[in-house]
């Protein structure tokens, strides 16, 4: 069995682990969209400086913050995908190239603010960087999809 063939067997279980990593992701975003408005600094054992990124000039975006962003990202694919599951691809054919998009903009997005972290800041969130990972999982997971002709 090639590539392929396998891709498009397992093509329906991608909508789950979409899923999954969507409720992962709306797990860190709240407690980040939490902690943001609640004016509380995160817990972050010692491991980064989750207080000083999150506190930065780049933690918002024309007044959003970026972790409501990310919030809402998570919503919006986890919406998709359980939609999806429920619906079939017959009644929902739009939702793979809709995933894809947002999780290639998204991935731009935590790309970008991984390097303001990294490089302009020279401090690390291990809250911002899990969130980062779960956003990058997605595309992967969509590129699957894609992949597999959902």
């Amino acid at each position: 069995m090639n590539a392929r063939a396998v891709l498009v067997r397992f093509a329906g279980l991608h909508w789950f682990a979409l899923s999954a990593l969507s409720v992962a992701g709306i797990a860190v975003s709240s407690y980040l969209t939490y902690s943001h408005y609640a004016d509380e600094a995160t817990v972050c054992a010692g491991i980064g400086s989750c207080a000083f990124v999150q506190t930065s000039e780049y933690s918002e975006i024309v007044g959003v913050p970026v972790a409501l962003m990310g919030l809402l990202y998570f919503v919006a694919v986890l919406s998709l995908s359980t939609a999806r599951l429920a619906g079939g691809a017959v009644r929902m054919p739009w939702a793979q190239p809709a995933v894809f998009s947002m999780a290639l903009g998204g991935t731009a997005l935590v790309t970008y603010l991984t390097y303001v972290e990294v490089f302009i800041l020279e401090a690390v969130c291990i809250w911002c960087v899990s969130v980062a990972t779960l956003t990058v999982l997605t595309l992967g997971v969509a590129i699957w999809g894609a992949l597999a002709g959902e």
